[in-house]
């Protein structure tokens, strides 16, 4: 058998130079663009709900820094009480006692005064007291309710002279108040026990009028057996003499003889415990004679 011989050849396809580009071809179908200029258009959705919360949270912080603001600075109003006056103080260095714009002006003790409001348990200000602030030594000071027991003849007896508790015997008399007319006797006292709590001193002075009735030391006898009692608070009795703990001071003492004329002692008691304070009730013993007659004037209790 004959065999026929066969060659292949690969013959590669030469390429020349490039051409010059063409000309543009047709425009093609319209697609979604993207629109640079329009920022972040994928988030706009929830912005609303960002910047709802953005402003809450916001407004959280600022109450918070006002209430902030509030404790370290209280200015003594009615909607910012203080818990005492070395706090309105401590936050207002630059004030004098009876030269803030905020406190408010009341005739007391025959002198213009200007009264703050005080949160001592510092709860809500619903319960705070209104109270006077002496800058010049820092003391929280807090009126009786009323303030003054009216001058004439309160007790009439032929028997042998003893003391007599004004608000426990007396008729018509009554235990000193330091009530605010706004709040009750139950807020008032837990206010004053707080109060006591933030102190390491407090005083307080009592004014007695008198006609023919001995308050503190009697001319004709020259001792103290005629002396007033003090009540003070937790049943603390304060006396002219005896234990010096519990012993009061006079400032001034024109109530001495019967002279038939009104003078006044002036009676002051200081003391580092202020739980034996504010004073709630006075036992004269000279008294009870158709022409003895007294009066009182309550000052307040400072707390320091």
């Amino acid at each position: 058998m004959a065999y026929t011989s066969l060659t292949v050849f690969c013959v590669r396809e030469l390429q020349g130079p490039p051409g010059s580009p063409g000309l543009p071809g047709p425009a093609g179908p319209a697609g979604g663009g993207y629109d640079v200029s329009g920022g972040y258009d994928e988030y706009r959705a929830d912005q609303p709900a960002l910047r709802a919360k953005d402003y809450e949270v916001d407004a959280t912080i600022k109450s918070l820094n006002t209430q902030i603001d509030n404790l370290l600075t209280p200015e003594g109003s009615r909607k910012n009480p203080a818990r005492t006056c070395r706090d309105i103080k401590l936050g207002h260095p630059e004030w004098t006692t009876g030269e803030s714009e905020l406190g408010t002006p009341v005739l007391a003790d025959g002198f213009i005064r200007r009264f703050y409001w005080i949160d001592p348990n510092q709860g809500c200000s619903n319960d705070a007291i209104k109270v006077f602030c002496d800058f010049s030594t820092r003391e929280t000071c807090i009126f009786a309710h009323p303030a003054s027991i009216a001058q004439k003849n309160w007790f009439r007896s032929t028997e042998n002279k003893k003391h007599v508790w004004f608000g426990e015997t007396i008729n018509g008399g009554t235990e000193f108040s330091y009530n605010d007319e706004t709040l009750s006797s139950q807020s008032m006292a837990t206010q004053l026990a707080f109060m006591r709590l933030l102190s390491n001193q407090a005083s307080q002075n009592v004014t007695y009028h008198c006609k023919n009735s001995v308050a503190y030391m009697d001319a004709e006898s020259g001792n103290l057996k005629k002396a007033v009692l003090l009540q003070g608070s937790n049943d603390v009795e304060l006396r002219a003499e005896g234990n010096s703990r519990f012993t009061f001071n006079v400032l001034e003492d024109g109530c001495t003889s019967h002279t038939g004329e009104w003078s006044k002692t002036v009676i002051e008691y200081r003391t580092n415990k202020p739980s034996r304070l504010p004073i709630l009730d006075i036992a004269p013993l000279d008294i009870g004679g158709a022409d003895q007659e007294f009066g009182l004037d309550i000052g307040p209790v400072c707390f320091k």
